[in-house]
């Protein structure tokens, strides 16, 4: 964690619900465009901080694909994944526009950035235009309203989408993997390697994880308000029912539960009103039987977490048996659909992390081996399938990565090297991903995570940053391989598969304090 927790965080944490008691009240009058907010100047950061991310995949060469980049190597992988992830949501949460925004109160804002940075040398800089996000749409199209060129790197309105391309239905999926996006990058912000309230470096950094925390909170407040019915379900604003958003949402709920339950966003005013959604939402779906490999996974995922941050323990064992059962029936499942047999690697592996229960990691073996002899590693795709939307290769990656980091023992090296080529295939060859973040030369960026080589941060395939594509740094809607080449048939941005990759990213690793996997 970032700190310690002493009287002094505690009031970060009050800080926190406090900026959100206000932010809820502002919610429904905000202009779409917010005022822009005053700059403080920072000064160049000096010291290095001590920590940096684990790395726990092996340094090998490239993957070997054909057109593959030989620096590719899997330790650049986890780093890029890294980068792909952080700059995946934060410019669709805090500046495209693509949702319903709010106006944060600058006061609120002023007295967090003074309990996260408290060195006159490592000041913070609020960017101006920023459009938070209380709700996101369901999709729209990645294309720049405006030239980033002309606008200074800290102003949001430079990342603006088109508002007459958006569908502007508030779907759960989209709002869930959102909100669980935001509460893991809260963790990741108060890991060491953003140093503490008084370093010279990190205050940049330690402010977004408050901001992003506090948007998980926001967010879910507006889906607790606006999406959540009488039966104590979530449904889309078009009241479509998706039972695997509504696991998703209870992830989500269950981590922003626990965020306020302890550590640097410590808020104990807030704990119970989350912990009983997340209470709530966990025993109107108790009855629901998965019906797929995709909604088991994200049930025991979602379950696995409730178990952690529960404060009841009654709801902690009622979330893990419900979570062994899933995972039983998924010890039976198979099929001939890849996404659904990555999704069941990933499934059991958060079943045994979660249970403690090797069995169910074991469970795997076979699973694996059948992923495993219709892939092609020449061309890191699959013979069975051709077409991949961005959910389909967040699930493949989430499986291979599970397998790697967690997977049985003889079967973690071959999952690694397929994670290593699906996802130069994917990623970076076949242009799923649109623009290249700006990584380590990005405005975001400390001066400490300016000195990895190149293939950490851009793609082997070149992948234009924002200006020159047009675009915002976000994964296409799909892509397809014709047996020899790689074309994206859609580039649309679909929020809950963008953000469910931006997710599985995240898990790749893993990167500093994210958890995909909570312990029994």
């Amino acid at each position: 964690m970032l700190f310690r927790f002493t009287p002094r965080n505690l009031k970060i944490g009050l800080v926190s619900g406090a900026v959100v008691g206000v932010l809820a009240a502002a919610c429904g009058g905000a202009s779409p465009t917010p005022t822009p907010a005053p700059v403080v100047q920072a000064p160049t950061l000096a010291p290095s901080p001590t920590a940096t991310p684990t790395q726990q995949a092996p340094e090998v060469q490239g993957s070997g694909i054909e057109g593959g980049d030989p620096e590719f190597s899997r330790g650049a992988l986890v780093w890029q994944a890294y980068w792909l992830s952080r700059d995946h949501f934060g410019p669709f949460v805090m500046a495209s526009g693509a949702g319903i925004p709010f106006e944060p109160p600058m006061d609120m804002l002023q007295a967090a950035m003074q309990m996260v940075g408290q060195n006159p040398n490592d000041r913070i800089v609020v960017p101006q235009n920023m459009a938070p996000l209380q709700a996101v749409y369901k999709s729209g199209s990645p294309a720049l309203a405006n030239d980033p060129m002309k606008f200074d790197p800290m102003d949001f309105h430079g990342m603006r989408l088109k508002p007459e391309t958006f569908d502007t239905t508030v779907s759960v999926r989209g709002q869930a993997e959102t909100m669980l996006k935001e509460s893991q990058w809260a963790h990741n912000f108060a890991n060491p390697h953003f140093g503490t309230p008084t370093s010279d470096f990190g205050a940049q950094q330690r402010f977004m994880g408050v901001m992003v925390n506090m948007l998980a909170q926001m967010q879910a407040q507006y889906a607790m308000k606006v999406l959540m019915g009488p039966d104590g379900l979530y449904r889309d604003s078009d009241g479509t029912l998706d039972y695997a958003g509504n696991w998703v949402m209870l992830h989500a709920l269950s981590d922003i539960a626990g965020l306020a339950a302890s550590g640097p966003y410590m808020n104990p005013d807030m704990v119970p009103m989350f912990d009983k959604l997340a209470t709530d939402l966990m025993n109107a779906l108790a009855s629901r039987a998965p019906e797929d490999a995709r909604e088991a996974a994200a049930a025991i995922r979602a379950l696995a977490y409730r178990a952690s941050t529960a404060q009841n323990q009654d709801v902690k064992k009622a979330a893990l048996d419900r979570a062994s059962e899933i995972a039983e029936s998924l010890k039976t499942r198979s099929s001939v659909d890849v996404v659904e047999e990555a999704a069941a690697v990933a499934g059991l592996i958060a079943a045994g992390s979660g249970l403690g229960e090797d069995d169910y990691i074991a469970a795997t073996n076979g699973v694996l081996a059948r992923l495993l002899g219709d892939f092609d590693p020449k061309y890191g795709v699959f013979n069975s399938k051709d077409t991949y939307s961005a959910d389909d290769v967040a699930w493949i990656i989430g499986g291979f990565s599970s397998a790697f980091q967690r997977g049985p023992e003889a079967a973690r090296e071959g999952a690694g090297r397929a994670l290593h080529a699906f996802y130069e295939a994917t990623i970076s060859l076949a242009g799923m991903q649109l623009s290249a973040p700006p990584g380590k030369d990005g405005a975001m960026a400390g001066e400490w995570e300016k000195n990895l080589p190149a293939p950490v941060f851009y793609h082997p395939a070149n992948t234009p940053p924002p200006p020159m594509a047009g675009k915002l740094t976000v994964p296409a809607e799909e892509i397809k391989w014709d047996g020899k080449s790689w074309k994206v048939t859609s580039d649309r941005f679909v929020a809950g598969g963008a953000m469910h990759l931006a997710n599985e990213l995240n898990w790749i690793g893993p990167h500093l304090g994210s958890i995909p996997f909570p312990e029994s």
